[in-house]
This record gives structure tokens, C-alpha cells and sequence, in this order.
């Protein structure tokens, strides 16, 4: 009994290590530099995770809010986090004694008496693996970093959801200015058709000139039905992001609302900042954390594992007997399981999740590449994008000078109509074009946000 106890005791004492390597979160000496892109535009201080607030739109923070309650991807996301956490529990429940209750009653007699016996037990039991090795334990530590892992993964979900959002629904305003502003153009090209209708009549233009006025205003209505389309695609999109039905939005979008101006000044942290705000590299960082820990958990298997059993119970000739005195039962015993010989098997899965931790080493090296490539690439865009905003704001100003000069000279007769449709033509050209790079400009600082990343909401 005494050697059973030393024995037990010193495999409790040695369970303490953990075979495998331990991990270390990669450094990255090059993260905390500053974007290559306009001071004039970005900043380095902290962004607001909560970027869509800026835009003062509350039918749009009403969306964002409905997103985040009914997004199936969201919904798909959350489960997988349960998901990890139930496989944590599982893991746990490795380390911790397995206990267990059993009851008999028997009845019967021997050939050599005519006597009946009856006979009552009843005992509890218990085994214990004693990690001394840490398999277990590893197995633990990969689960904790795969919870992580759904996590983020969530968080990058949310993110994408959250611009989905936004962007469609500002793309939906833009497409609602630019018919907007073709049924504008639309009815004053009809209006100077009736205009030169009548002074044909008169005798003062051709019909050279009503036709070609005609067919302006025909070629400019003509545009409005597939504008008409893409806006209801956009609100369908925007509806099915909602977790709702194509058309359930339409009545709520009917009503026209004007795009917000681009801010001046845009603050986008450092590089450090995005890396840790980004949930991809967060992923791919915790994805890595349990590919190590895998390969403790294979490690562990080259070595002996130890377990403690134990019973305590009660038997006794009378029912009411049992759990009284003289009627109790116990032992206690330790045993050794040791795989001697597997042909290789076991430091065949080692190599194995060697080579999966050096793929997820690669991967989260690639996700923080590509994760910087995108904040520079969103800078870029944006930035760029308000250049050809101003640039083309500047230019509708010109031509609307143009188009009225135009008007004036004709209507002095010292030029013909086609003077007047090329400014009519190159305006509403240009007008069109500065609607959709103001859409552009809300769309790309959308973008930008998403490739900034952050935290946008507890897990609970």
C-alpha cells in the first residue's frame, strides 16, 4: 500500500512539464512605421472603430444595427465560436478525473446448500491519466488558440458585413442622385426641344437643329431605366446583407437622401496600430499558436502515460446493510500505457503537424503582407479619389459656363445648335461622372475603414 502511494505521488509530482515547443508569437520589426501617403490627408492618430457614425445617417445606423442581429455569415460565425468553446471543454475534461457510480443485486445459491443468499454492492470509481507529459495540456493550449482563432474570425466577419453595408447603401444614394440628375437633365433637354419646335415654326432654326435637340433628350432619358435597375439591385443586395427578404428595403429607400462629404482629414494610426486591429492577422496569428500546440500533443504520444483508479463502495447481505459498518470496500491502483512499438506512426504525425505549423507560420507571414498591402492600397485610392473629385468638380463648374455661353450665342444666332448640344452633352457627361466620384469617395474611405480593421463588438 505504501509503495502505491510513493508510486502515485511522484507521478503527481512529475506532471508539471509539457513535451513540445512553446510558442512565441512571430515579431515584426518592421510594423510600427508610419503610411507612405499625404500628411495633408492621414494622420497617425487612432481611428473610431465606429467609423459609420461619422456620416450622421441614422436610417443607416438603424441597418448597421439590424445587420448585426440578423447577418447570416454572422450567425454562422458565432456558432463556430461555440463551437471551439465546446471542443475546449472537451480538452478540459482530459485533465480531470473521470468519476462513475455502479450497483448490483444478486441473488442465488451454491450446489452444496439449499440455502438462497442474497447479496447488495454498490461503489463509486475513479481514474485519473496524470499528464505528466502535457499532452492534455497542449491539447488544452491548441484549443484555447483555436477559440481565438473562431473569434477573430468573427470580428473579420463583422467588419465585412459592416462595410457591406455601408457601401451598398451609399452606392444605392449615388445611383439615386445620378437619376435624379438625368431626369433634371432630361426634362431641360425636352424643355429646348419645345423650344426650337417653336422657332421652327418661326422660321428662325432647321430641322437639322430639332433633331439633333430631339435626339439629346432621347439619349439622355434612355440612360434613366438602367440606373433605375442597378439602384433596385443595390437595395436588394443591401436588403439580403440585412438578413431580410431582395424587396423588403425599397419602401424605406424610396425617399432620396444626399451623400455625405468626404472628411478632410483621415486618421489611420501606424502600422503597428493595423496589426493588431486587423482580425485576419489576429486569425492567422492564434491559427498558429494551436499548430504549435498540436505538435505537443504528438509529442506527448512517444511517451508512457500514467493513470490512478481508485473504487470505494459498500457490500452487504441486506440492502439496508450497505454503507453501514464492516460492510465497505475500496482499492486503489496505478497502471502504464506505453505504445513501444507503432512502425513510425507517431513521429510520422509529428513531422506532420511540423510541416502544418510552418504552412501556418507562411500564412500569417502572407495575411500580415497582404493586410499592409491593402491599408496602402485603400489609402491610395482614397486619396486619389478625392483628387479626381475636385478636379471634376472644378470642370462641371466650367462647362456649365460653357453650355450657357453656348445658349447665348445662339440664341444671338451666331453659332448653330451644335455647339449647344456638345456643352449640353459634355456637361451632363461630367456631372455624371462627379456624382459617381463623390459616390467613389464614400465607398473607398469605406474601404479604407475595413483595411484599418477593429474591434467592433463583445463576444459574449
Amino acid at each position: 500500500m505504501i509503495r502505491k502511494m510513493l508510486l502515485a505521488s511522484t507521478i503527481i509530482g512529475l506532471s508539471g512539464c509539457a513535451v513540445g515547443p512553446d510558442y512565441q508569437a512571430p515579431s515584426l520589426n518592421f510594423a510600427s512605421q508610419w503610411f507612405s501617403q499625404d500628411e495633408q490627408v492621414f494622420t497617425p492618430t487612432e481611428i473610431n472603430t465606429k467609423w459609420w457614425e461619422s456620416f450622421n445617417d441614422p436610417l443607416l445606423n438603424e441597418f448597421i444595427e439590424s445587420a448585426v442581429e440578423n447577418n447570416k455569415d454572422l450567425t454562422i460565425a458565432l456558432a463556430n465560436i461555440r463551437a471551439a468553446r465546446a471542443a475546449k471543454k472537451e480538452s478540459v475534461g482530459a485533465l480531470l478525473p473521470e468519476i462513475g457510480g455502479d450497483s448490483n443485486a444478486r441473488r442465488g445459491k451454491s450446489t452444496s446448500s439449499a440455502r438462497v443468499s442474497n447479496s447488495y454492492d454498490a461503489s463509486f470509481d475513479a481514474s485519473w491519466e496524470v499528464d505528466i507529459f502535457g499532452g492534455n495540456r497542449r491539447a488544452v493550449e491548441a484549443s484555447d488558440a483555436r477559440i481565438g482563432a473562431s473569434e477573430a474570425e468573427y470580428q473579420d466577419v463583422m467588419l465585412s458585413v459592416l462595410s457591406d453595408v455601408a457601401r451598398t447603401y451609399y452606392e444605392a444614394r449615388g445611383l439615386q442622385k445620378r437619376i435624379a440628375n438625368t431626369q433634371r437633365n432630361s426634362q431641360l433637354l425636352k424643355e429646348a426641344y419645345e423650344v426650337i419646335k417653336d422657332r421652327l415654326k418661326a422660321g428662325e432654326t432647321s430641322e437639322f437643329d430639332l433633331a439633333r435637340a430631339q435626339s439629346e433628350y432621347e439619349l439622355t432619358y434612355a440612360l434613366i431605366p438602367d440606373l433605375r435597375a442597378q439602384l433596385k439591385v443595390a437595395v436588394y443586395s443591401l436588403s439580403v446583407v440585412l438578413g431580410q427578404p431582395p424587396e423588403s428595403l425599397l419602401d424605406e429607400m424610396e425617399a432620396i437622401k444626399p451623400l455625405p462629404a468626404p472628411p478632410d482629414i483621415v486618421p489611420v494610426g501606424l502600422r503597428s496600430d493595423i496589426l493588431r486591429r486587423r482580425p485576419d492577422v489576429r486569425k492567422a496569428e492564434r491559427d498558429l499558436a494551436a499548430s504549435v500546440a498540436d505538435i505537443g500533443v504528438e509529442t506527448a504520444e512517444l511517451f508512457p502515460k500514467f493513470f490512478l483508479t481508485g473504487d470505494f463502495g459498500s457490500q452487504a447481505t441486506l440492502f439496508g446493510d450497505l454503507f453501514t459498518g464492516g460492510t465497505g470496500i475500496w482499492s486503489l491502483a496505478s497502471a502504464v500505457q506505453w505504445s513501444v512499438f507503432e512502425g513510425g506512426a507517431i513521429r510520422a504525425r509529428i513531422d506532420q503537424r511540423e510541416a502544418e505549423s510552418e504552412a501556418a507560420l507562411a500564412a500569417y507571414e502572407k495575411t500580415v503582407l497582404e493586410a499592409l498591402l491593402d491599408a496602402e492600397s485603400a489609402l491610395t485610392r482614397y486619396g486619389e479619389e478625392l483628387e479626381t473629385r475636385r478636379r471634376l468638380a472644378r470642370g462641371v463648374q466650367s462647362l456649365t459656363k460653357s453650355k450657357m455661353l453656348a445658349k447665348e450665342l445662339y440664341g444671338a444666332g451666331e453659332q448653330d445648335y451644335l455647339a449647344v448640344v456638345d456643352a449640353e452633352r459634355q456637361l451632363i457627361a461630367s456631372e455624371d461622372n462627379l456624382i459617381i466620384s463623390e459616390t467613389n469617395s464614400i465607398t473607398k474611405l469605406i474601404a479604407l475603414y475595413t483595411a484599418l480593421g477593429g474591434e467592433l463588438k463583445n463576444i459574449n
